[in-house]
């Protein structure tokens, strides 16, 4: 019995410092992050999986064309104070039996605009501009591709089967968008994997839907239709200054993404740190990965990783000149915003 106590004591110690390490590195040094959406397209793909480094603004500033990680600003907290809302905000995943539910998303996109900076976007010859203090930005990053709409399945069973099992429950997702390739066929596209039987087909034409690149995103409105004519466009805003502690951030694809555009300055307190390099990568809207691998164990060696995509680099975009991207005076933003 003594020394059963004494190797469990044994192991207990260096495995309780080792969680202890683990989540104070996670917490303060680095991150893991499962990219879930499309908005930063082609640069990252939905399936990628990110390092993120934390320790990237203990000594420096969140710089121009760096690709930020942070919390979802639209997450509806809990009240603040409660049990649930730290749970929310520290620990994040969702525990359902115990009414707990789970935290913000981690949202990836490009920094644009940094305090002081005068942001403006206009529509110019029929294609949404960014003006950064008064000066054009040319932005090659942008997503070049249309977006295909798609309709996709996830899960296993049905609820009825297994109700306590909510992360088994088979799920078809609401409709979005994925880049695509005309050069390609659905089944070999470079970017996603699908079949005819995912694509969402327009009511009247019965032809697949599509968005495209460099034209303008209208405005949300009751009635769900992509007119910036009729309904204006989310593409056109300011001149405004950034305040301090405060960002201008937008996707690499313009067309997929919720922004600034729709929520406004981003608070540097919900910044995570910046994405670093993309660890590995999987063509899978899976919660899960290794349902991915149940669902498909050949082809996802095969075809569902993308092997190309492993320890990619993300680094900023250093194309803006320093001195043309100097912040507005005062006295220029007055005269900017007078005209």
């Amino acid at each position: 019995m003594e020394f059963l106590k004494s190797l469990w004591k044994g192991w207990l110690e260096p495995i309780l410092v080792a969680i202890l390490l683990a989540f104070i590195l996670r917490s303060f040094a680095f991150g893991l992050y499962h990219v879930p959406s499309g908005s930063a397209e082609p640069t990252l793909l939905i399936g990628d999986r990110l390092w993120g480094n934390k320790m990237a603004y203990y000594f420096s500033d969140v710089k121009r064309g760096d690709l930020v990680i942070f919390d979802n600003p639209d997450f509806p907290y809990a009240s603040e104070g409660t049990f649930k809302y730290y749970w929310q905000r520290y620990v994040g995943f969702p525990v359902p039996l115990l009414g707990l539910s789970g935290g913000p998303d981690n949202v990836v996109k490009r920094v644009i605009a940094v305090p002081g900076d005068t942001i403006e976007g206009r529509v110019e010859d029929g294609k949404p501009v960014i003006y950064l203090n008064g000066n054009k930005l040319d932005e090659p990053y942008l997503n070049p591709f249309p977006l295909i709409k798609l309709r996709k399945t996830i899960g296993f069973f049905n609820t009825d089967i297994f109700p306590l099992l909510g992360f088994l429950q088979k799920a078809t997702l609401r409709d979005n968008y994925y880049s695509y390739d005309s050069n390609f066929t659905y089944e070999n596209q470079p970017f996603y994997k699908f079949c005819a039987d995912e694509l969402v087909l327009d009511p009247i034409t019965q032809k697949p839907v599509f968005r495209y690149p460099a034209t303008p995103t209208a405005k949300p409105n009751p009635f769900g239709i992509e007119d910036a004519a009729m309904f204006g466009s989310v593409d056109t805003f300011g001149p405004m200054q950034v305040p301090d502690n405060m960002y201008w951030c937008m996707g690499d694809s313009r067309k997929n993404s919720g922004d600034s555009r729709y929520w406004g300055f981003l608070d540097k307190k919900l910044i995570h740190g910046r994405a670093s390099f993309i660890i590995w990568s999987l063509d899978s809207q899976e919660m899960i990965w290794f349902f991915d691998l149940i669902k498909h164990p050949i082809d996802f060696w095969t075809k569902h990783i993308r092997w190309t995509r492993s320890f990619n680099m993300l680094n900023k975009y250093n194309g803006w000149n320093h001195k043309e991207t100097e912040p507005m005076s005062k006295k220029s933003l007055q005269t900017t915003n007078a005209n």
